[in-house]
């Protein structure tokens, strides 16, 4: 049988003949006897209440008086004797009805889900504590989905770090070299031509793996990945850059290299030239072999930056690429795998010892209580007021408060 096959607690075919309201003497002893009981109650009432209406009124009008005192302390005598008849009178019908109230409710009670220890309840107390089961297992997946995550991103951070370090230190690299050949280029007079132009031609080009032994990266190390994997993943980065850089760095520091070399037969027909000429000519041609020499030079470094600024776009671009994995890939961890029971999830309080009760009170205090009137902090609080109350009233040693907030005042009843 499925859940869709259980009826909803209704069935007109079952009684219960023990219920007091399906007795046949109860339903007679209402229909007879309750009518007369409600009637003498009734005038009871109404000959009490006029009573003492007219005993209100003269003392309205006379004011109270010692005869007129004892009047009404045997009048409230009385009134008291009269409510306990009238009680005696009717005790049995409203126990009846009381009885057939508890009925009803306990047949209620007996399947109600809040009511502990009924087998709804047992059932939900079941589920709450699997679905507390599955919400702790899914928040486990979670949060480990999570770390896998954060260690991915920190492990391709850290590579992309190290890498751009390694790249900053080969583009300082061809830089200090080229800007060498340039101050040797500049440095050739007819003098010492022969000599600097040999440094020139043997000049090295080629980029030695001891340059790669000595180079280390100073990128920063994140605390998910351990020592030894960041020494293989430095490495790693470094195998795969050294074929790159080595063909790079014989490029251009080769190719301006080469281009110094073609050009040093007309450099030295240009210095003899110099040379032989007058003072005057002598610096109008230095300036112009200066003027050359500086616009190649800006030429080469223009060519650089605009390599470099490339080279930082197309990493900008494919970072912005991982950063959009990465969204994509934590909104899949909040997708939970598999059955998932509707929850409710609620935050309970739970108190390690009275002083944790101060701090509800406090917090309390300071988001609804102080803004309460006082009638209504006077509800809320009747049961600590009735406990001082108790204490002041005390006979043998009455405590009271001392506070300029607090005051008392004498209650005076007749008896």
């Amino acid at each position: 049988m499925s859940v869709n096959d259980l009826p909803l607690c209704q069935s007109g075919e079952t009684t219960n003949p023990n219920l007091p309201i399906l007795r046949q003497e109860n339903v007679q002893m209402i229909v007879q006897s309750a009518p007369n009981a409600y009637n003498i109650n009734s005038l009871s009432s109404m000959r009490c209440a006029d009573y003492g209406k007219n005993l209100l009124a003269e003392i309205q009008q006379h004011g109270m008086t010692d005869e007129l005192d004892k009047r009404c302390a045997e009048f409230i005598f009385k009134a008291k004797r009269t409510i306990t008849k009238m009680n005696e009178r009717r005790a049995p019908f409203t126990k009846l009805f009381d009885q057939i109230r508890s009925e009803f409710t306990g047949m209620e009670n007996s399947i109600d889900p809040s009511k502990k220890d009924t087998v709804p309840y047992l059932i939900q107390q079941a589920r709450n504590t699997y679905a507390a089961k599955k919400r702790e297992e899914a928040e486990r997946a979670r949060q480990e989905e999570l770390r896998r995550q954060q260690r991915e991103k920190a492990t391709k951070d850290y590579q992309q770090n190290a890498e751009d370090d390694y790249r900053r230190q080969f583009d300082g690299k061809i830089t200090a070299d080229i800007n060498t050949l340039t101050s040797l280029n500049q440095s050739l007079t007819i003098e010492n031509f022969d000599e600097v132009s040999e440094k020139i031609k043997n000049f090295n080009v080629t980029l030695g793996n001891e340059w790669f032994q000595h180079c280390q990266s100073y990128a920063h190390k994140p605390f998910e990945i351990s020592d030894a994997e960041a020494i293989d993943i430095r490495q790693s980065i470094l195998n795969r850059l050294s074929k790159q850089f080595k063909e790079q760095y014989a490029s251009e520091v080769g190719e301006y290299r080469d281009t110094i070399v073609d050009a040093l037969p007309s450099k030295k027909r240009e210095l003899e030239r110099v040379a032989k000429a007058n003072a005057e000519e002598q610096a109008r041609m230095k300036a112009e072999l200066e003027a050359r020499e500086a616009a190649e030079a800006r030429r080469l470094d223009e060519d650089r930056r605009r390599k470099e600024e490339e080279a930082q776009a197309a990493k900008k671009a494919q970072q912005t690429a991982n950063e959009m994995d990465g969204l994509f890939g934590q909104a899949a961890v909040a997708t939970p795998v598999g059955y998932q029971p509707k929850t409710a999830v609620k935050k309970r309080i739970v108190t390690d010892s009275p002083e944790g009760m101060l701090a509800v009170v406090s917090m309390w205090w300071s988001k609804e209580g102080r803004f309460l009137s006082m009638e209504e902090l006077c509800k809320i609080f009747k049961k600590q007021i009735t406990f001082c109350e108790k204490l002041a009233n005390d006979k043998d040693s009455p405590e009271l408060i001392s506070s300029p907030f607090v005051h008392y005042e004498e209650e005076v009843k007749a008896k």
